[in-house]
Order: C-alpha cells, then sequence, then structure tokens
C-alpha cells in the first residue's frame, strides 16, 4: 500500500472510487502539502477549461485528501491524470497528516501554462465536494474567496 495526496477532483471520493475502483484505497484524512499552492495551469477539453496543479509557493499550503492506495490502482490512476499523453506527472512529496509527515504520491502538471486557466464552475464544484467534510472550513473558505477574486466565481461564497 502506498500514500496518495489528492487536492484536486480525485478528493471528491465518489469520483476517485470510478477511477481505482472501491477495494484499492481507503480514505487517512486531510493532509496539508507545505510550500504550494493550488493553481490552474491546464487547459482540459474534457473539463472544459483549467485544471488542478500544484505550484511552489514559499509560504503557502495546500491541503487535500491522503489516501491509503493498492499500488494495482496506479496505472488506473496515471490515466485519469494523462500521464501517458503527458499532461502530468507523478511526483513524491512530503505531506502533513495528523502531525506527522508523510511521503505520499500525488500529481504535477508538465507543461505549466504561463498565466492560470480559468476552470469550469463544474469542475470546481467536483473540488469543492470533495473539501466539504475533509478539509478545514478556514481553507475551503480560502478556496471560495481566490477562486472569486482569480476567476469571478461566486458559486461558493
Amino acid at each position: 500500500m502506498l500514500h496518495y495526496f489528492a487536492y484536486g477532483s480525485c478528493m471528491d471520493e465518489h469520483s476517485f472510487k470510478g477511477t481505482v475502483g472501491a477495494g484499492n484505497y481507503s480514505v487517512l484524512g486531510v493532509a496539508s502539502l507545505p510550500d504550494y499552492r493550488l493553481a490552474f495551469t491546464l487547459y482540459s477539453e474534457h473539463r472544459q477549461g483549467g485544471v488542478a496543479d500544484i505550484v511552489a509557493a514559499k509560504g503557502e499550503r495546500v491541503e487535500g485528501v491522503l489516501y491509503l492506495l493498492h499500488p494495482d490502482a496506479l496505472p488506473d490512476l496515471d490515466k485519469r491524470e494523462g500521464v501517458d499523453i503527458g499532461h502530468y506527472r507523478r511526483i513524491r512529496v512530503k505531506v502533513w497528516h495528523q502531525g506527522s509527515l508523510v511521503e505520499a504520491e500525488t500529481y504535477t502538471v508538465v507543461n505549466k501554462a504561463s498565466e492560470e486557466i480559468k476552470p469550469s464552475e463544474a469542475y470546481l464544484k467536483l473540488i469543492y465536494n470533495g473539501a466539504v467534510g475533509q478539509l478545514s472550513p478556514a481553507y475551503r473558505r480560502r478556496l471560495a474567496e481566490q477562486w472569486n477574486k482569480r476567476f469571478g466565481v461566486r458559486s461558493f461564497l
């Protein structure tokens, strides 16, 4: 088993389960990736807008969901993230979970756009649904405020 840190649409457990299968994971809970921020640096035809990425940002943090994942599920997750077509690559990061640093797998965009790409509201809703019940209220509020400021999306305020 390995740790997987989800910060985008994979935080939505229903969506995640559809990719990796019900018996291949368990939810460990909220985790935090230090010195990164959430950004939308890749256009997705499927999502009709920008998709989530992590970019280095000293002093910031990204909250996400930490899963315990069966290694057999990685090929399906890689396919979902577009590893085979060069959209994302899997990297190892250290996240805070229950007071300890944990090594985890996550994904980052390979060729990042120089400016953020507005995500669709449907995609943001998928991310936000995954955040509800898992991530801190303060972080969810910050997401809603940032999405309003950067993209003019008021749905989550």
